[in-house]
């Protein structure tokens, strides 16, 4: 008898206010954005986390998702993609099945099991690490 691929995800129990908490389960992303913004010598205070380096946006479509149908998109700002094999880049559309958010030394780790039926292979784990977030709901 085949056995069933169990998802996952990893709740934390403070978990931040812009954070899904029910889970984005069958929403899709549909799009990818990076940007790198210029580097402001006036904000520099000594700390490299003080200013917005940079921002991963996440396009989400999340009519489909089993839970929390409202995110429309997730930013991420001061990340870097720890997957360094996995590109988002030119993908039309990608099922998020599960994640795991944790947080250290004031930095988050976001793994988003991911499935993408276009590509091989078509399952597979996407992970960033960030500073802070926003997310946009409907």
């Amino acid at each position: 008898m085949p056995r069933c691929k169990e998802y996952q995800s990893k709740y934390p129990d403070n978990a931040p206010e812009w954070y899904w908490k029910s889970g984005l389960h069958d929403a899709a992303i549909t799009g990818v954005e990076s940007f790198e913004f210029p580097f402001d010598y006036n904000k520099f205070v000594g700390e490299k986390s003080k200013y917005n380096r940079n921002l991963f946006v996440l396009k989400i479509d999340a009519k489909g998702a089993l839970f929390d149908s409202t995110v429309k998109e997730i930013r991420l700002f001061n990340y870097k993609i720890i997957s360094d094999s996995i590109n988002l880049d030119g993908r039309k559309k990608v099922w998020w099945l599960s994640d795991r958010l944790t947080e250290e030394n004031g930095d988050y780790f976001l793994e988003i099991d991911l499935q993408d039926f276009d590509s091989f292979p078509q399952e597979f784990t996407f992970r960033i690490k960030f500073a802070r977030a926003e997310v946009d709901r409907s």
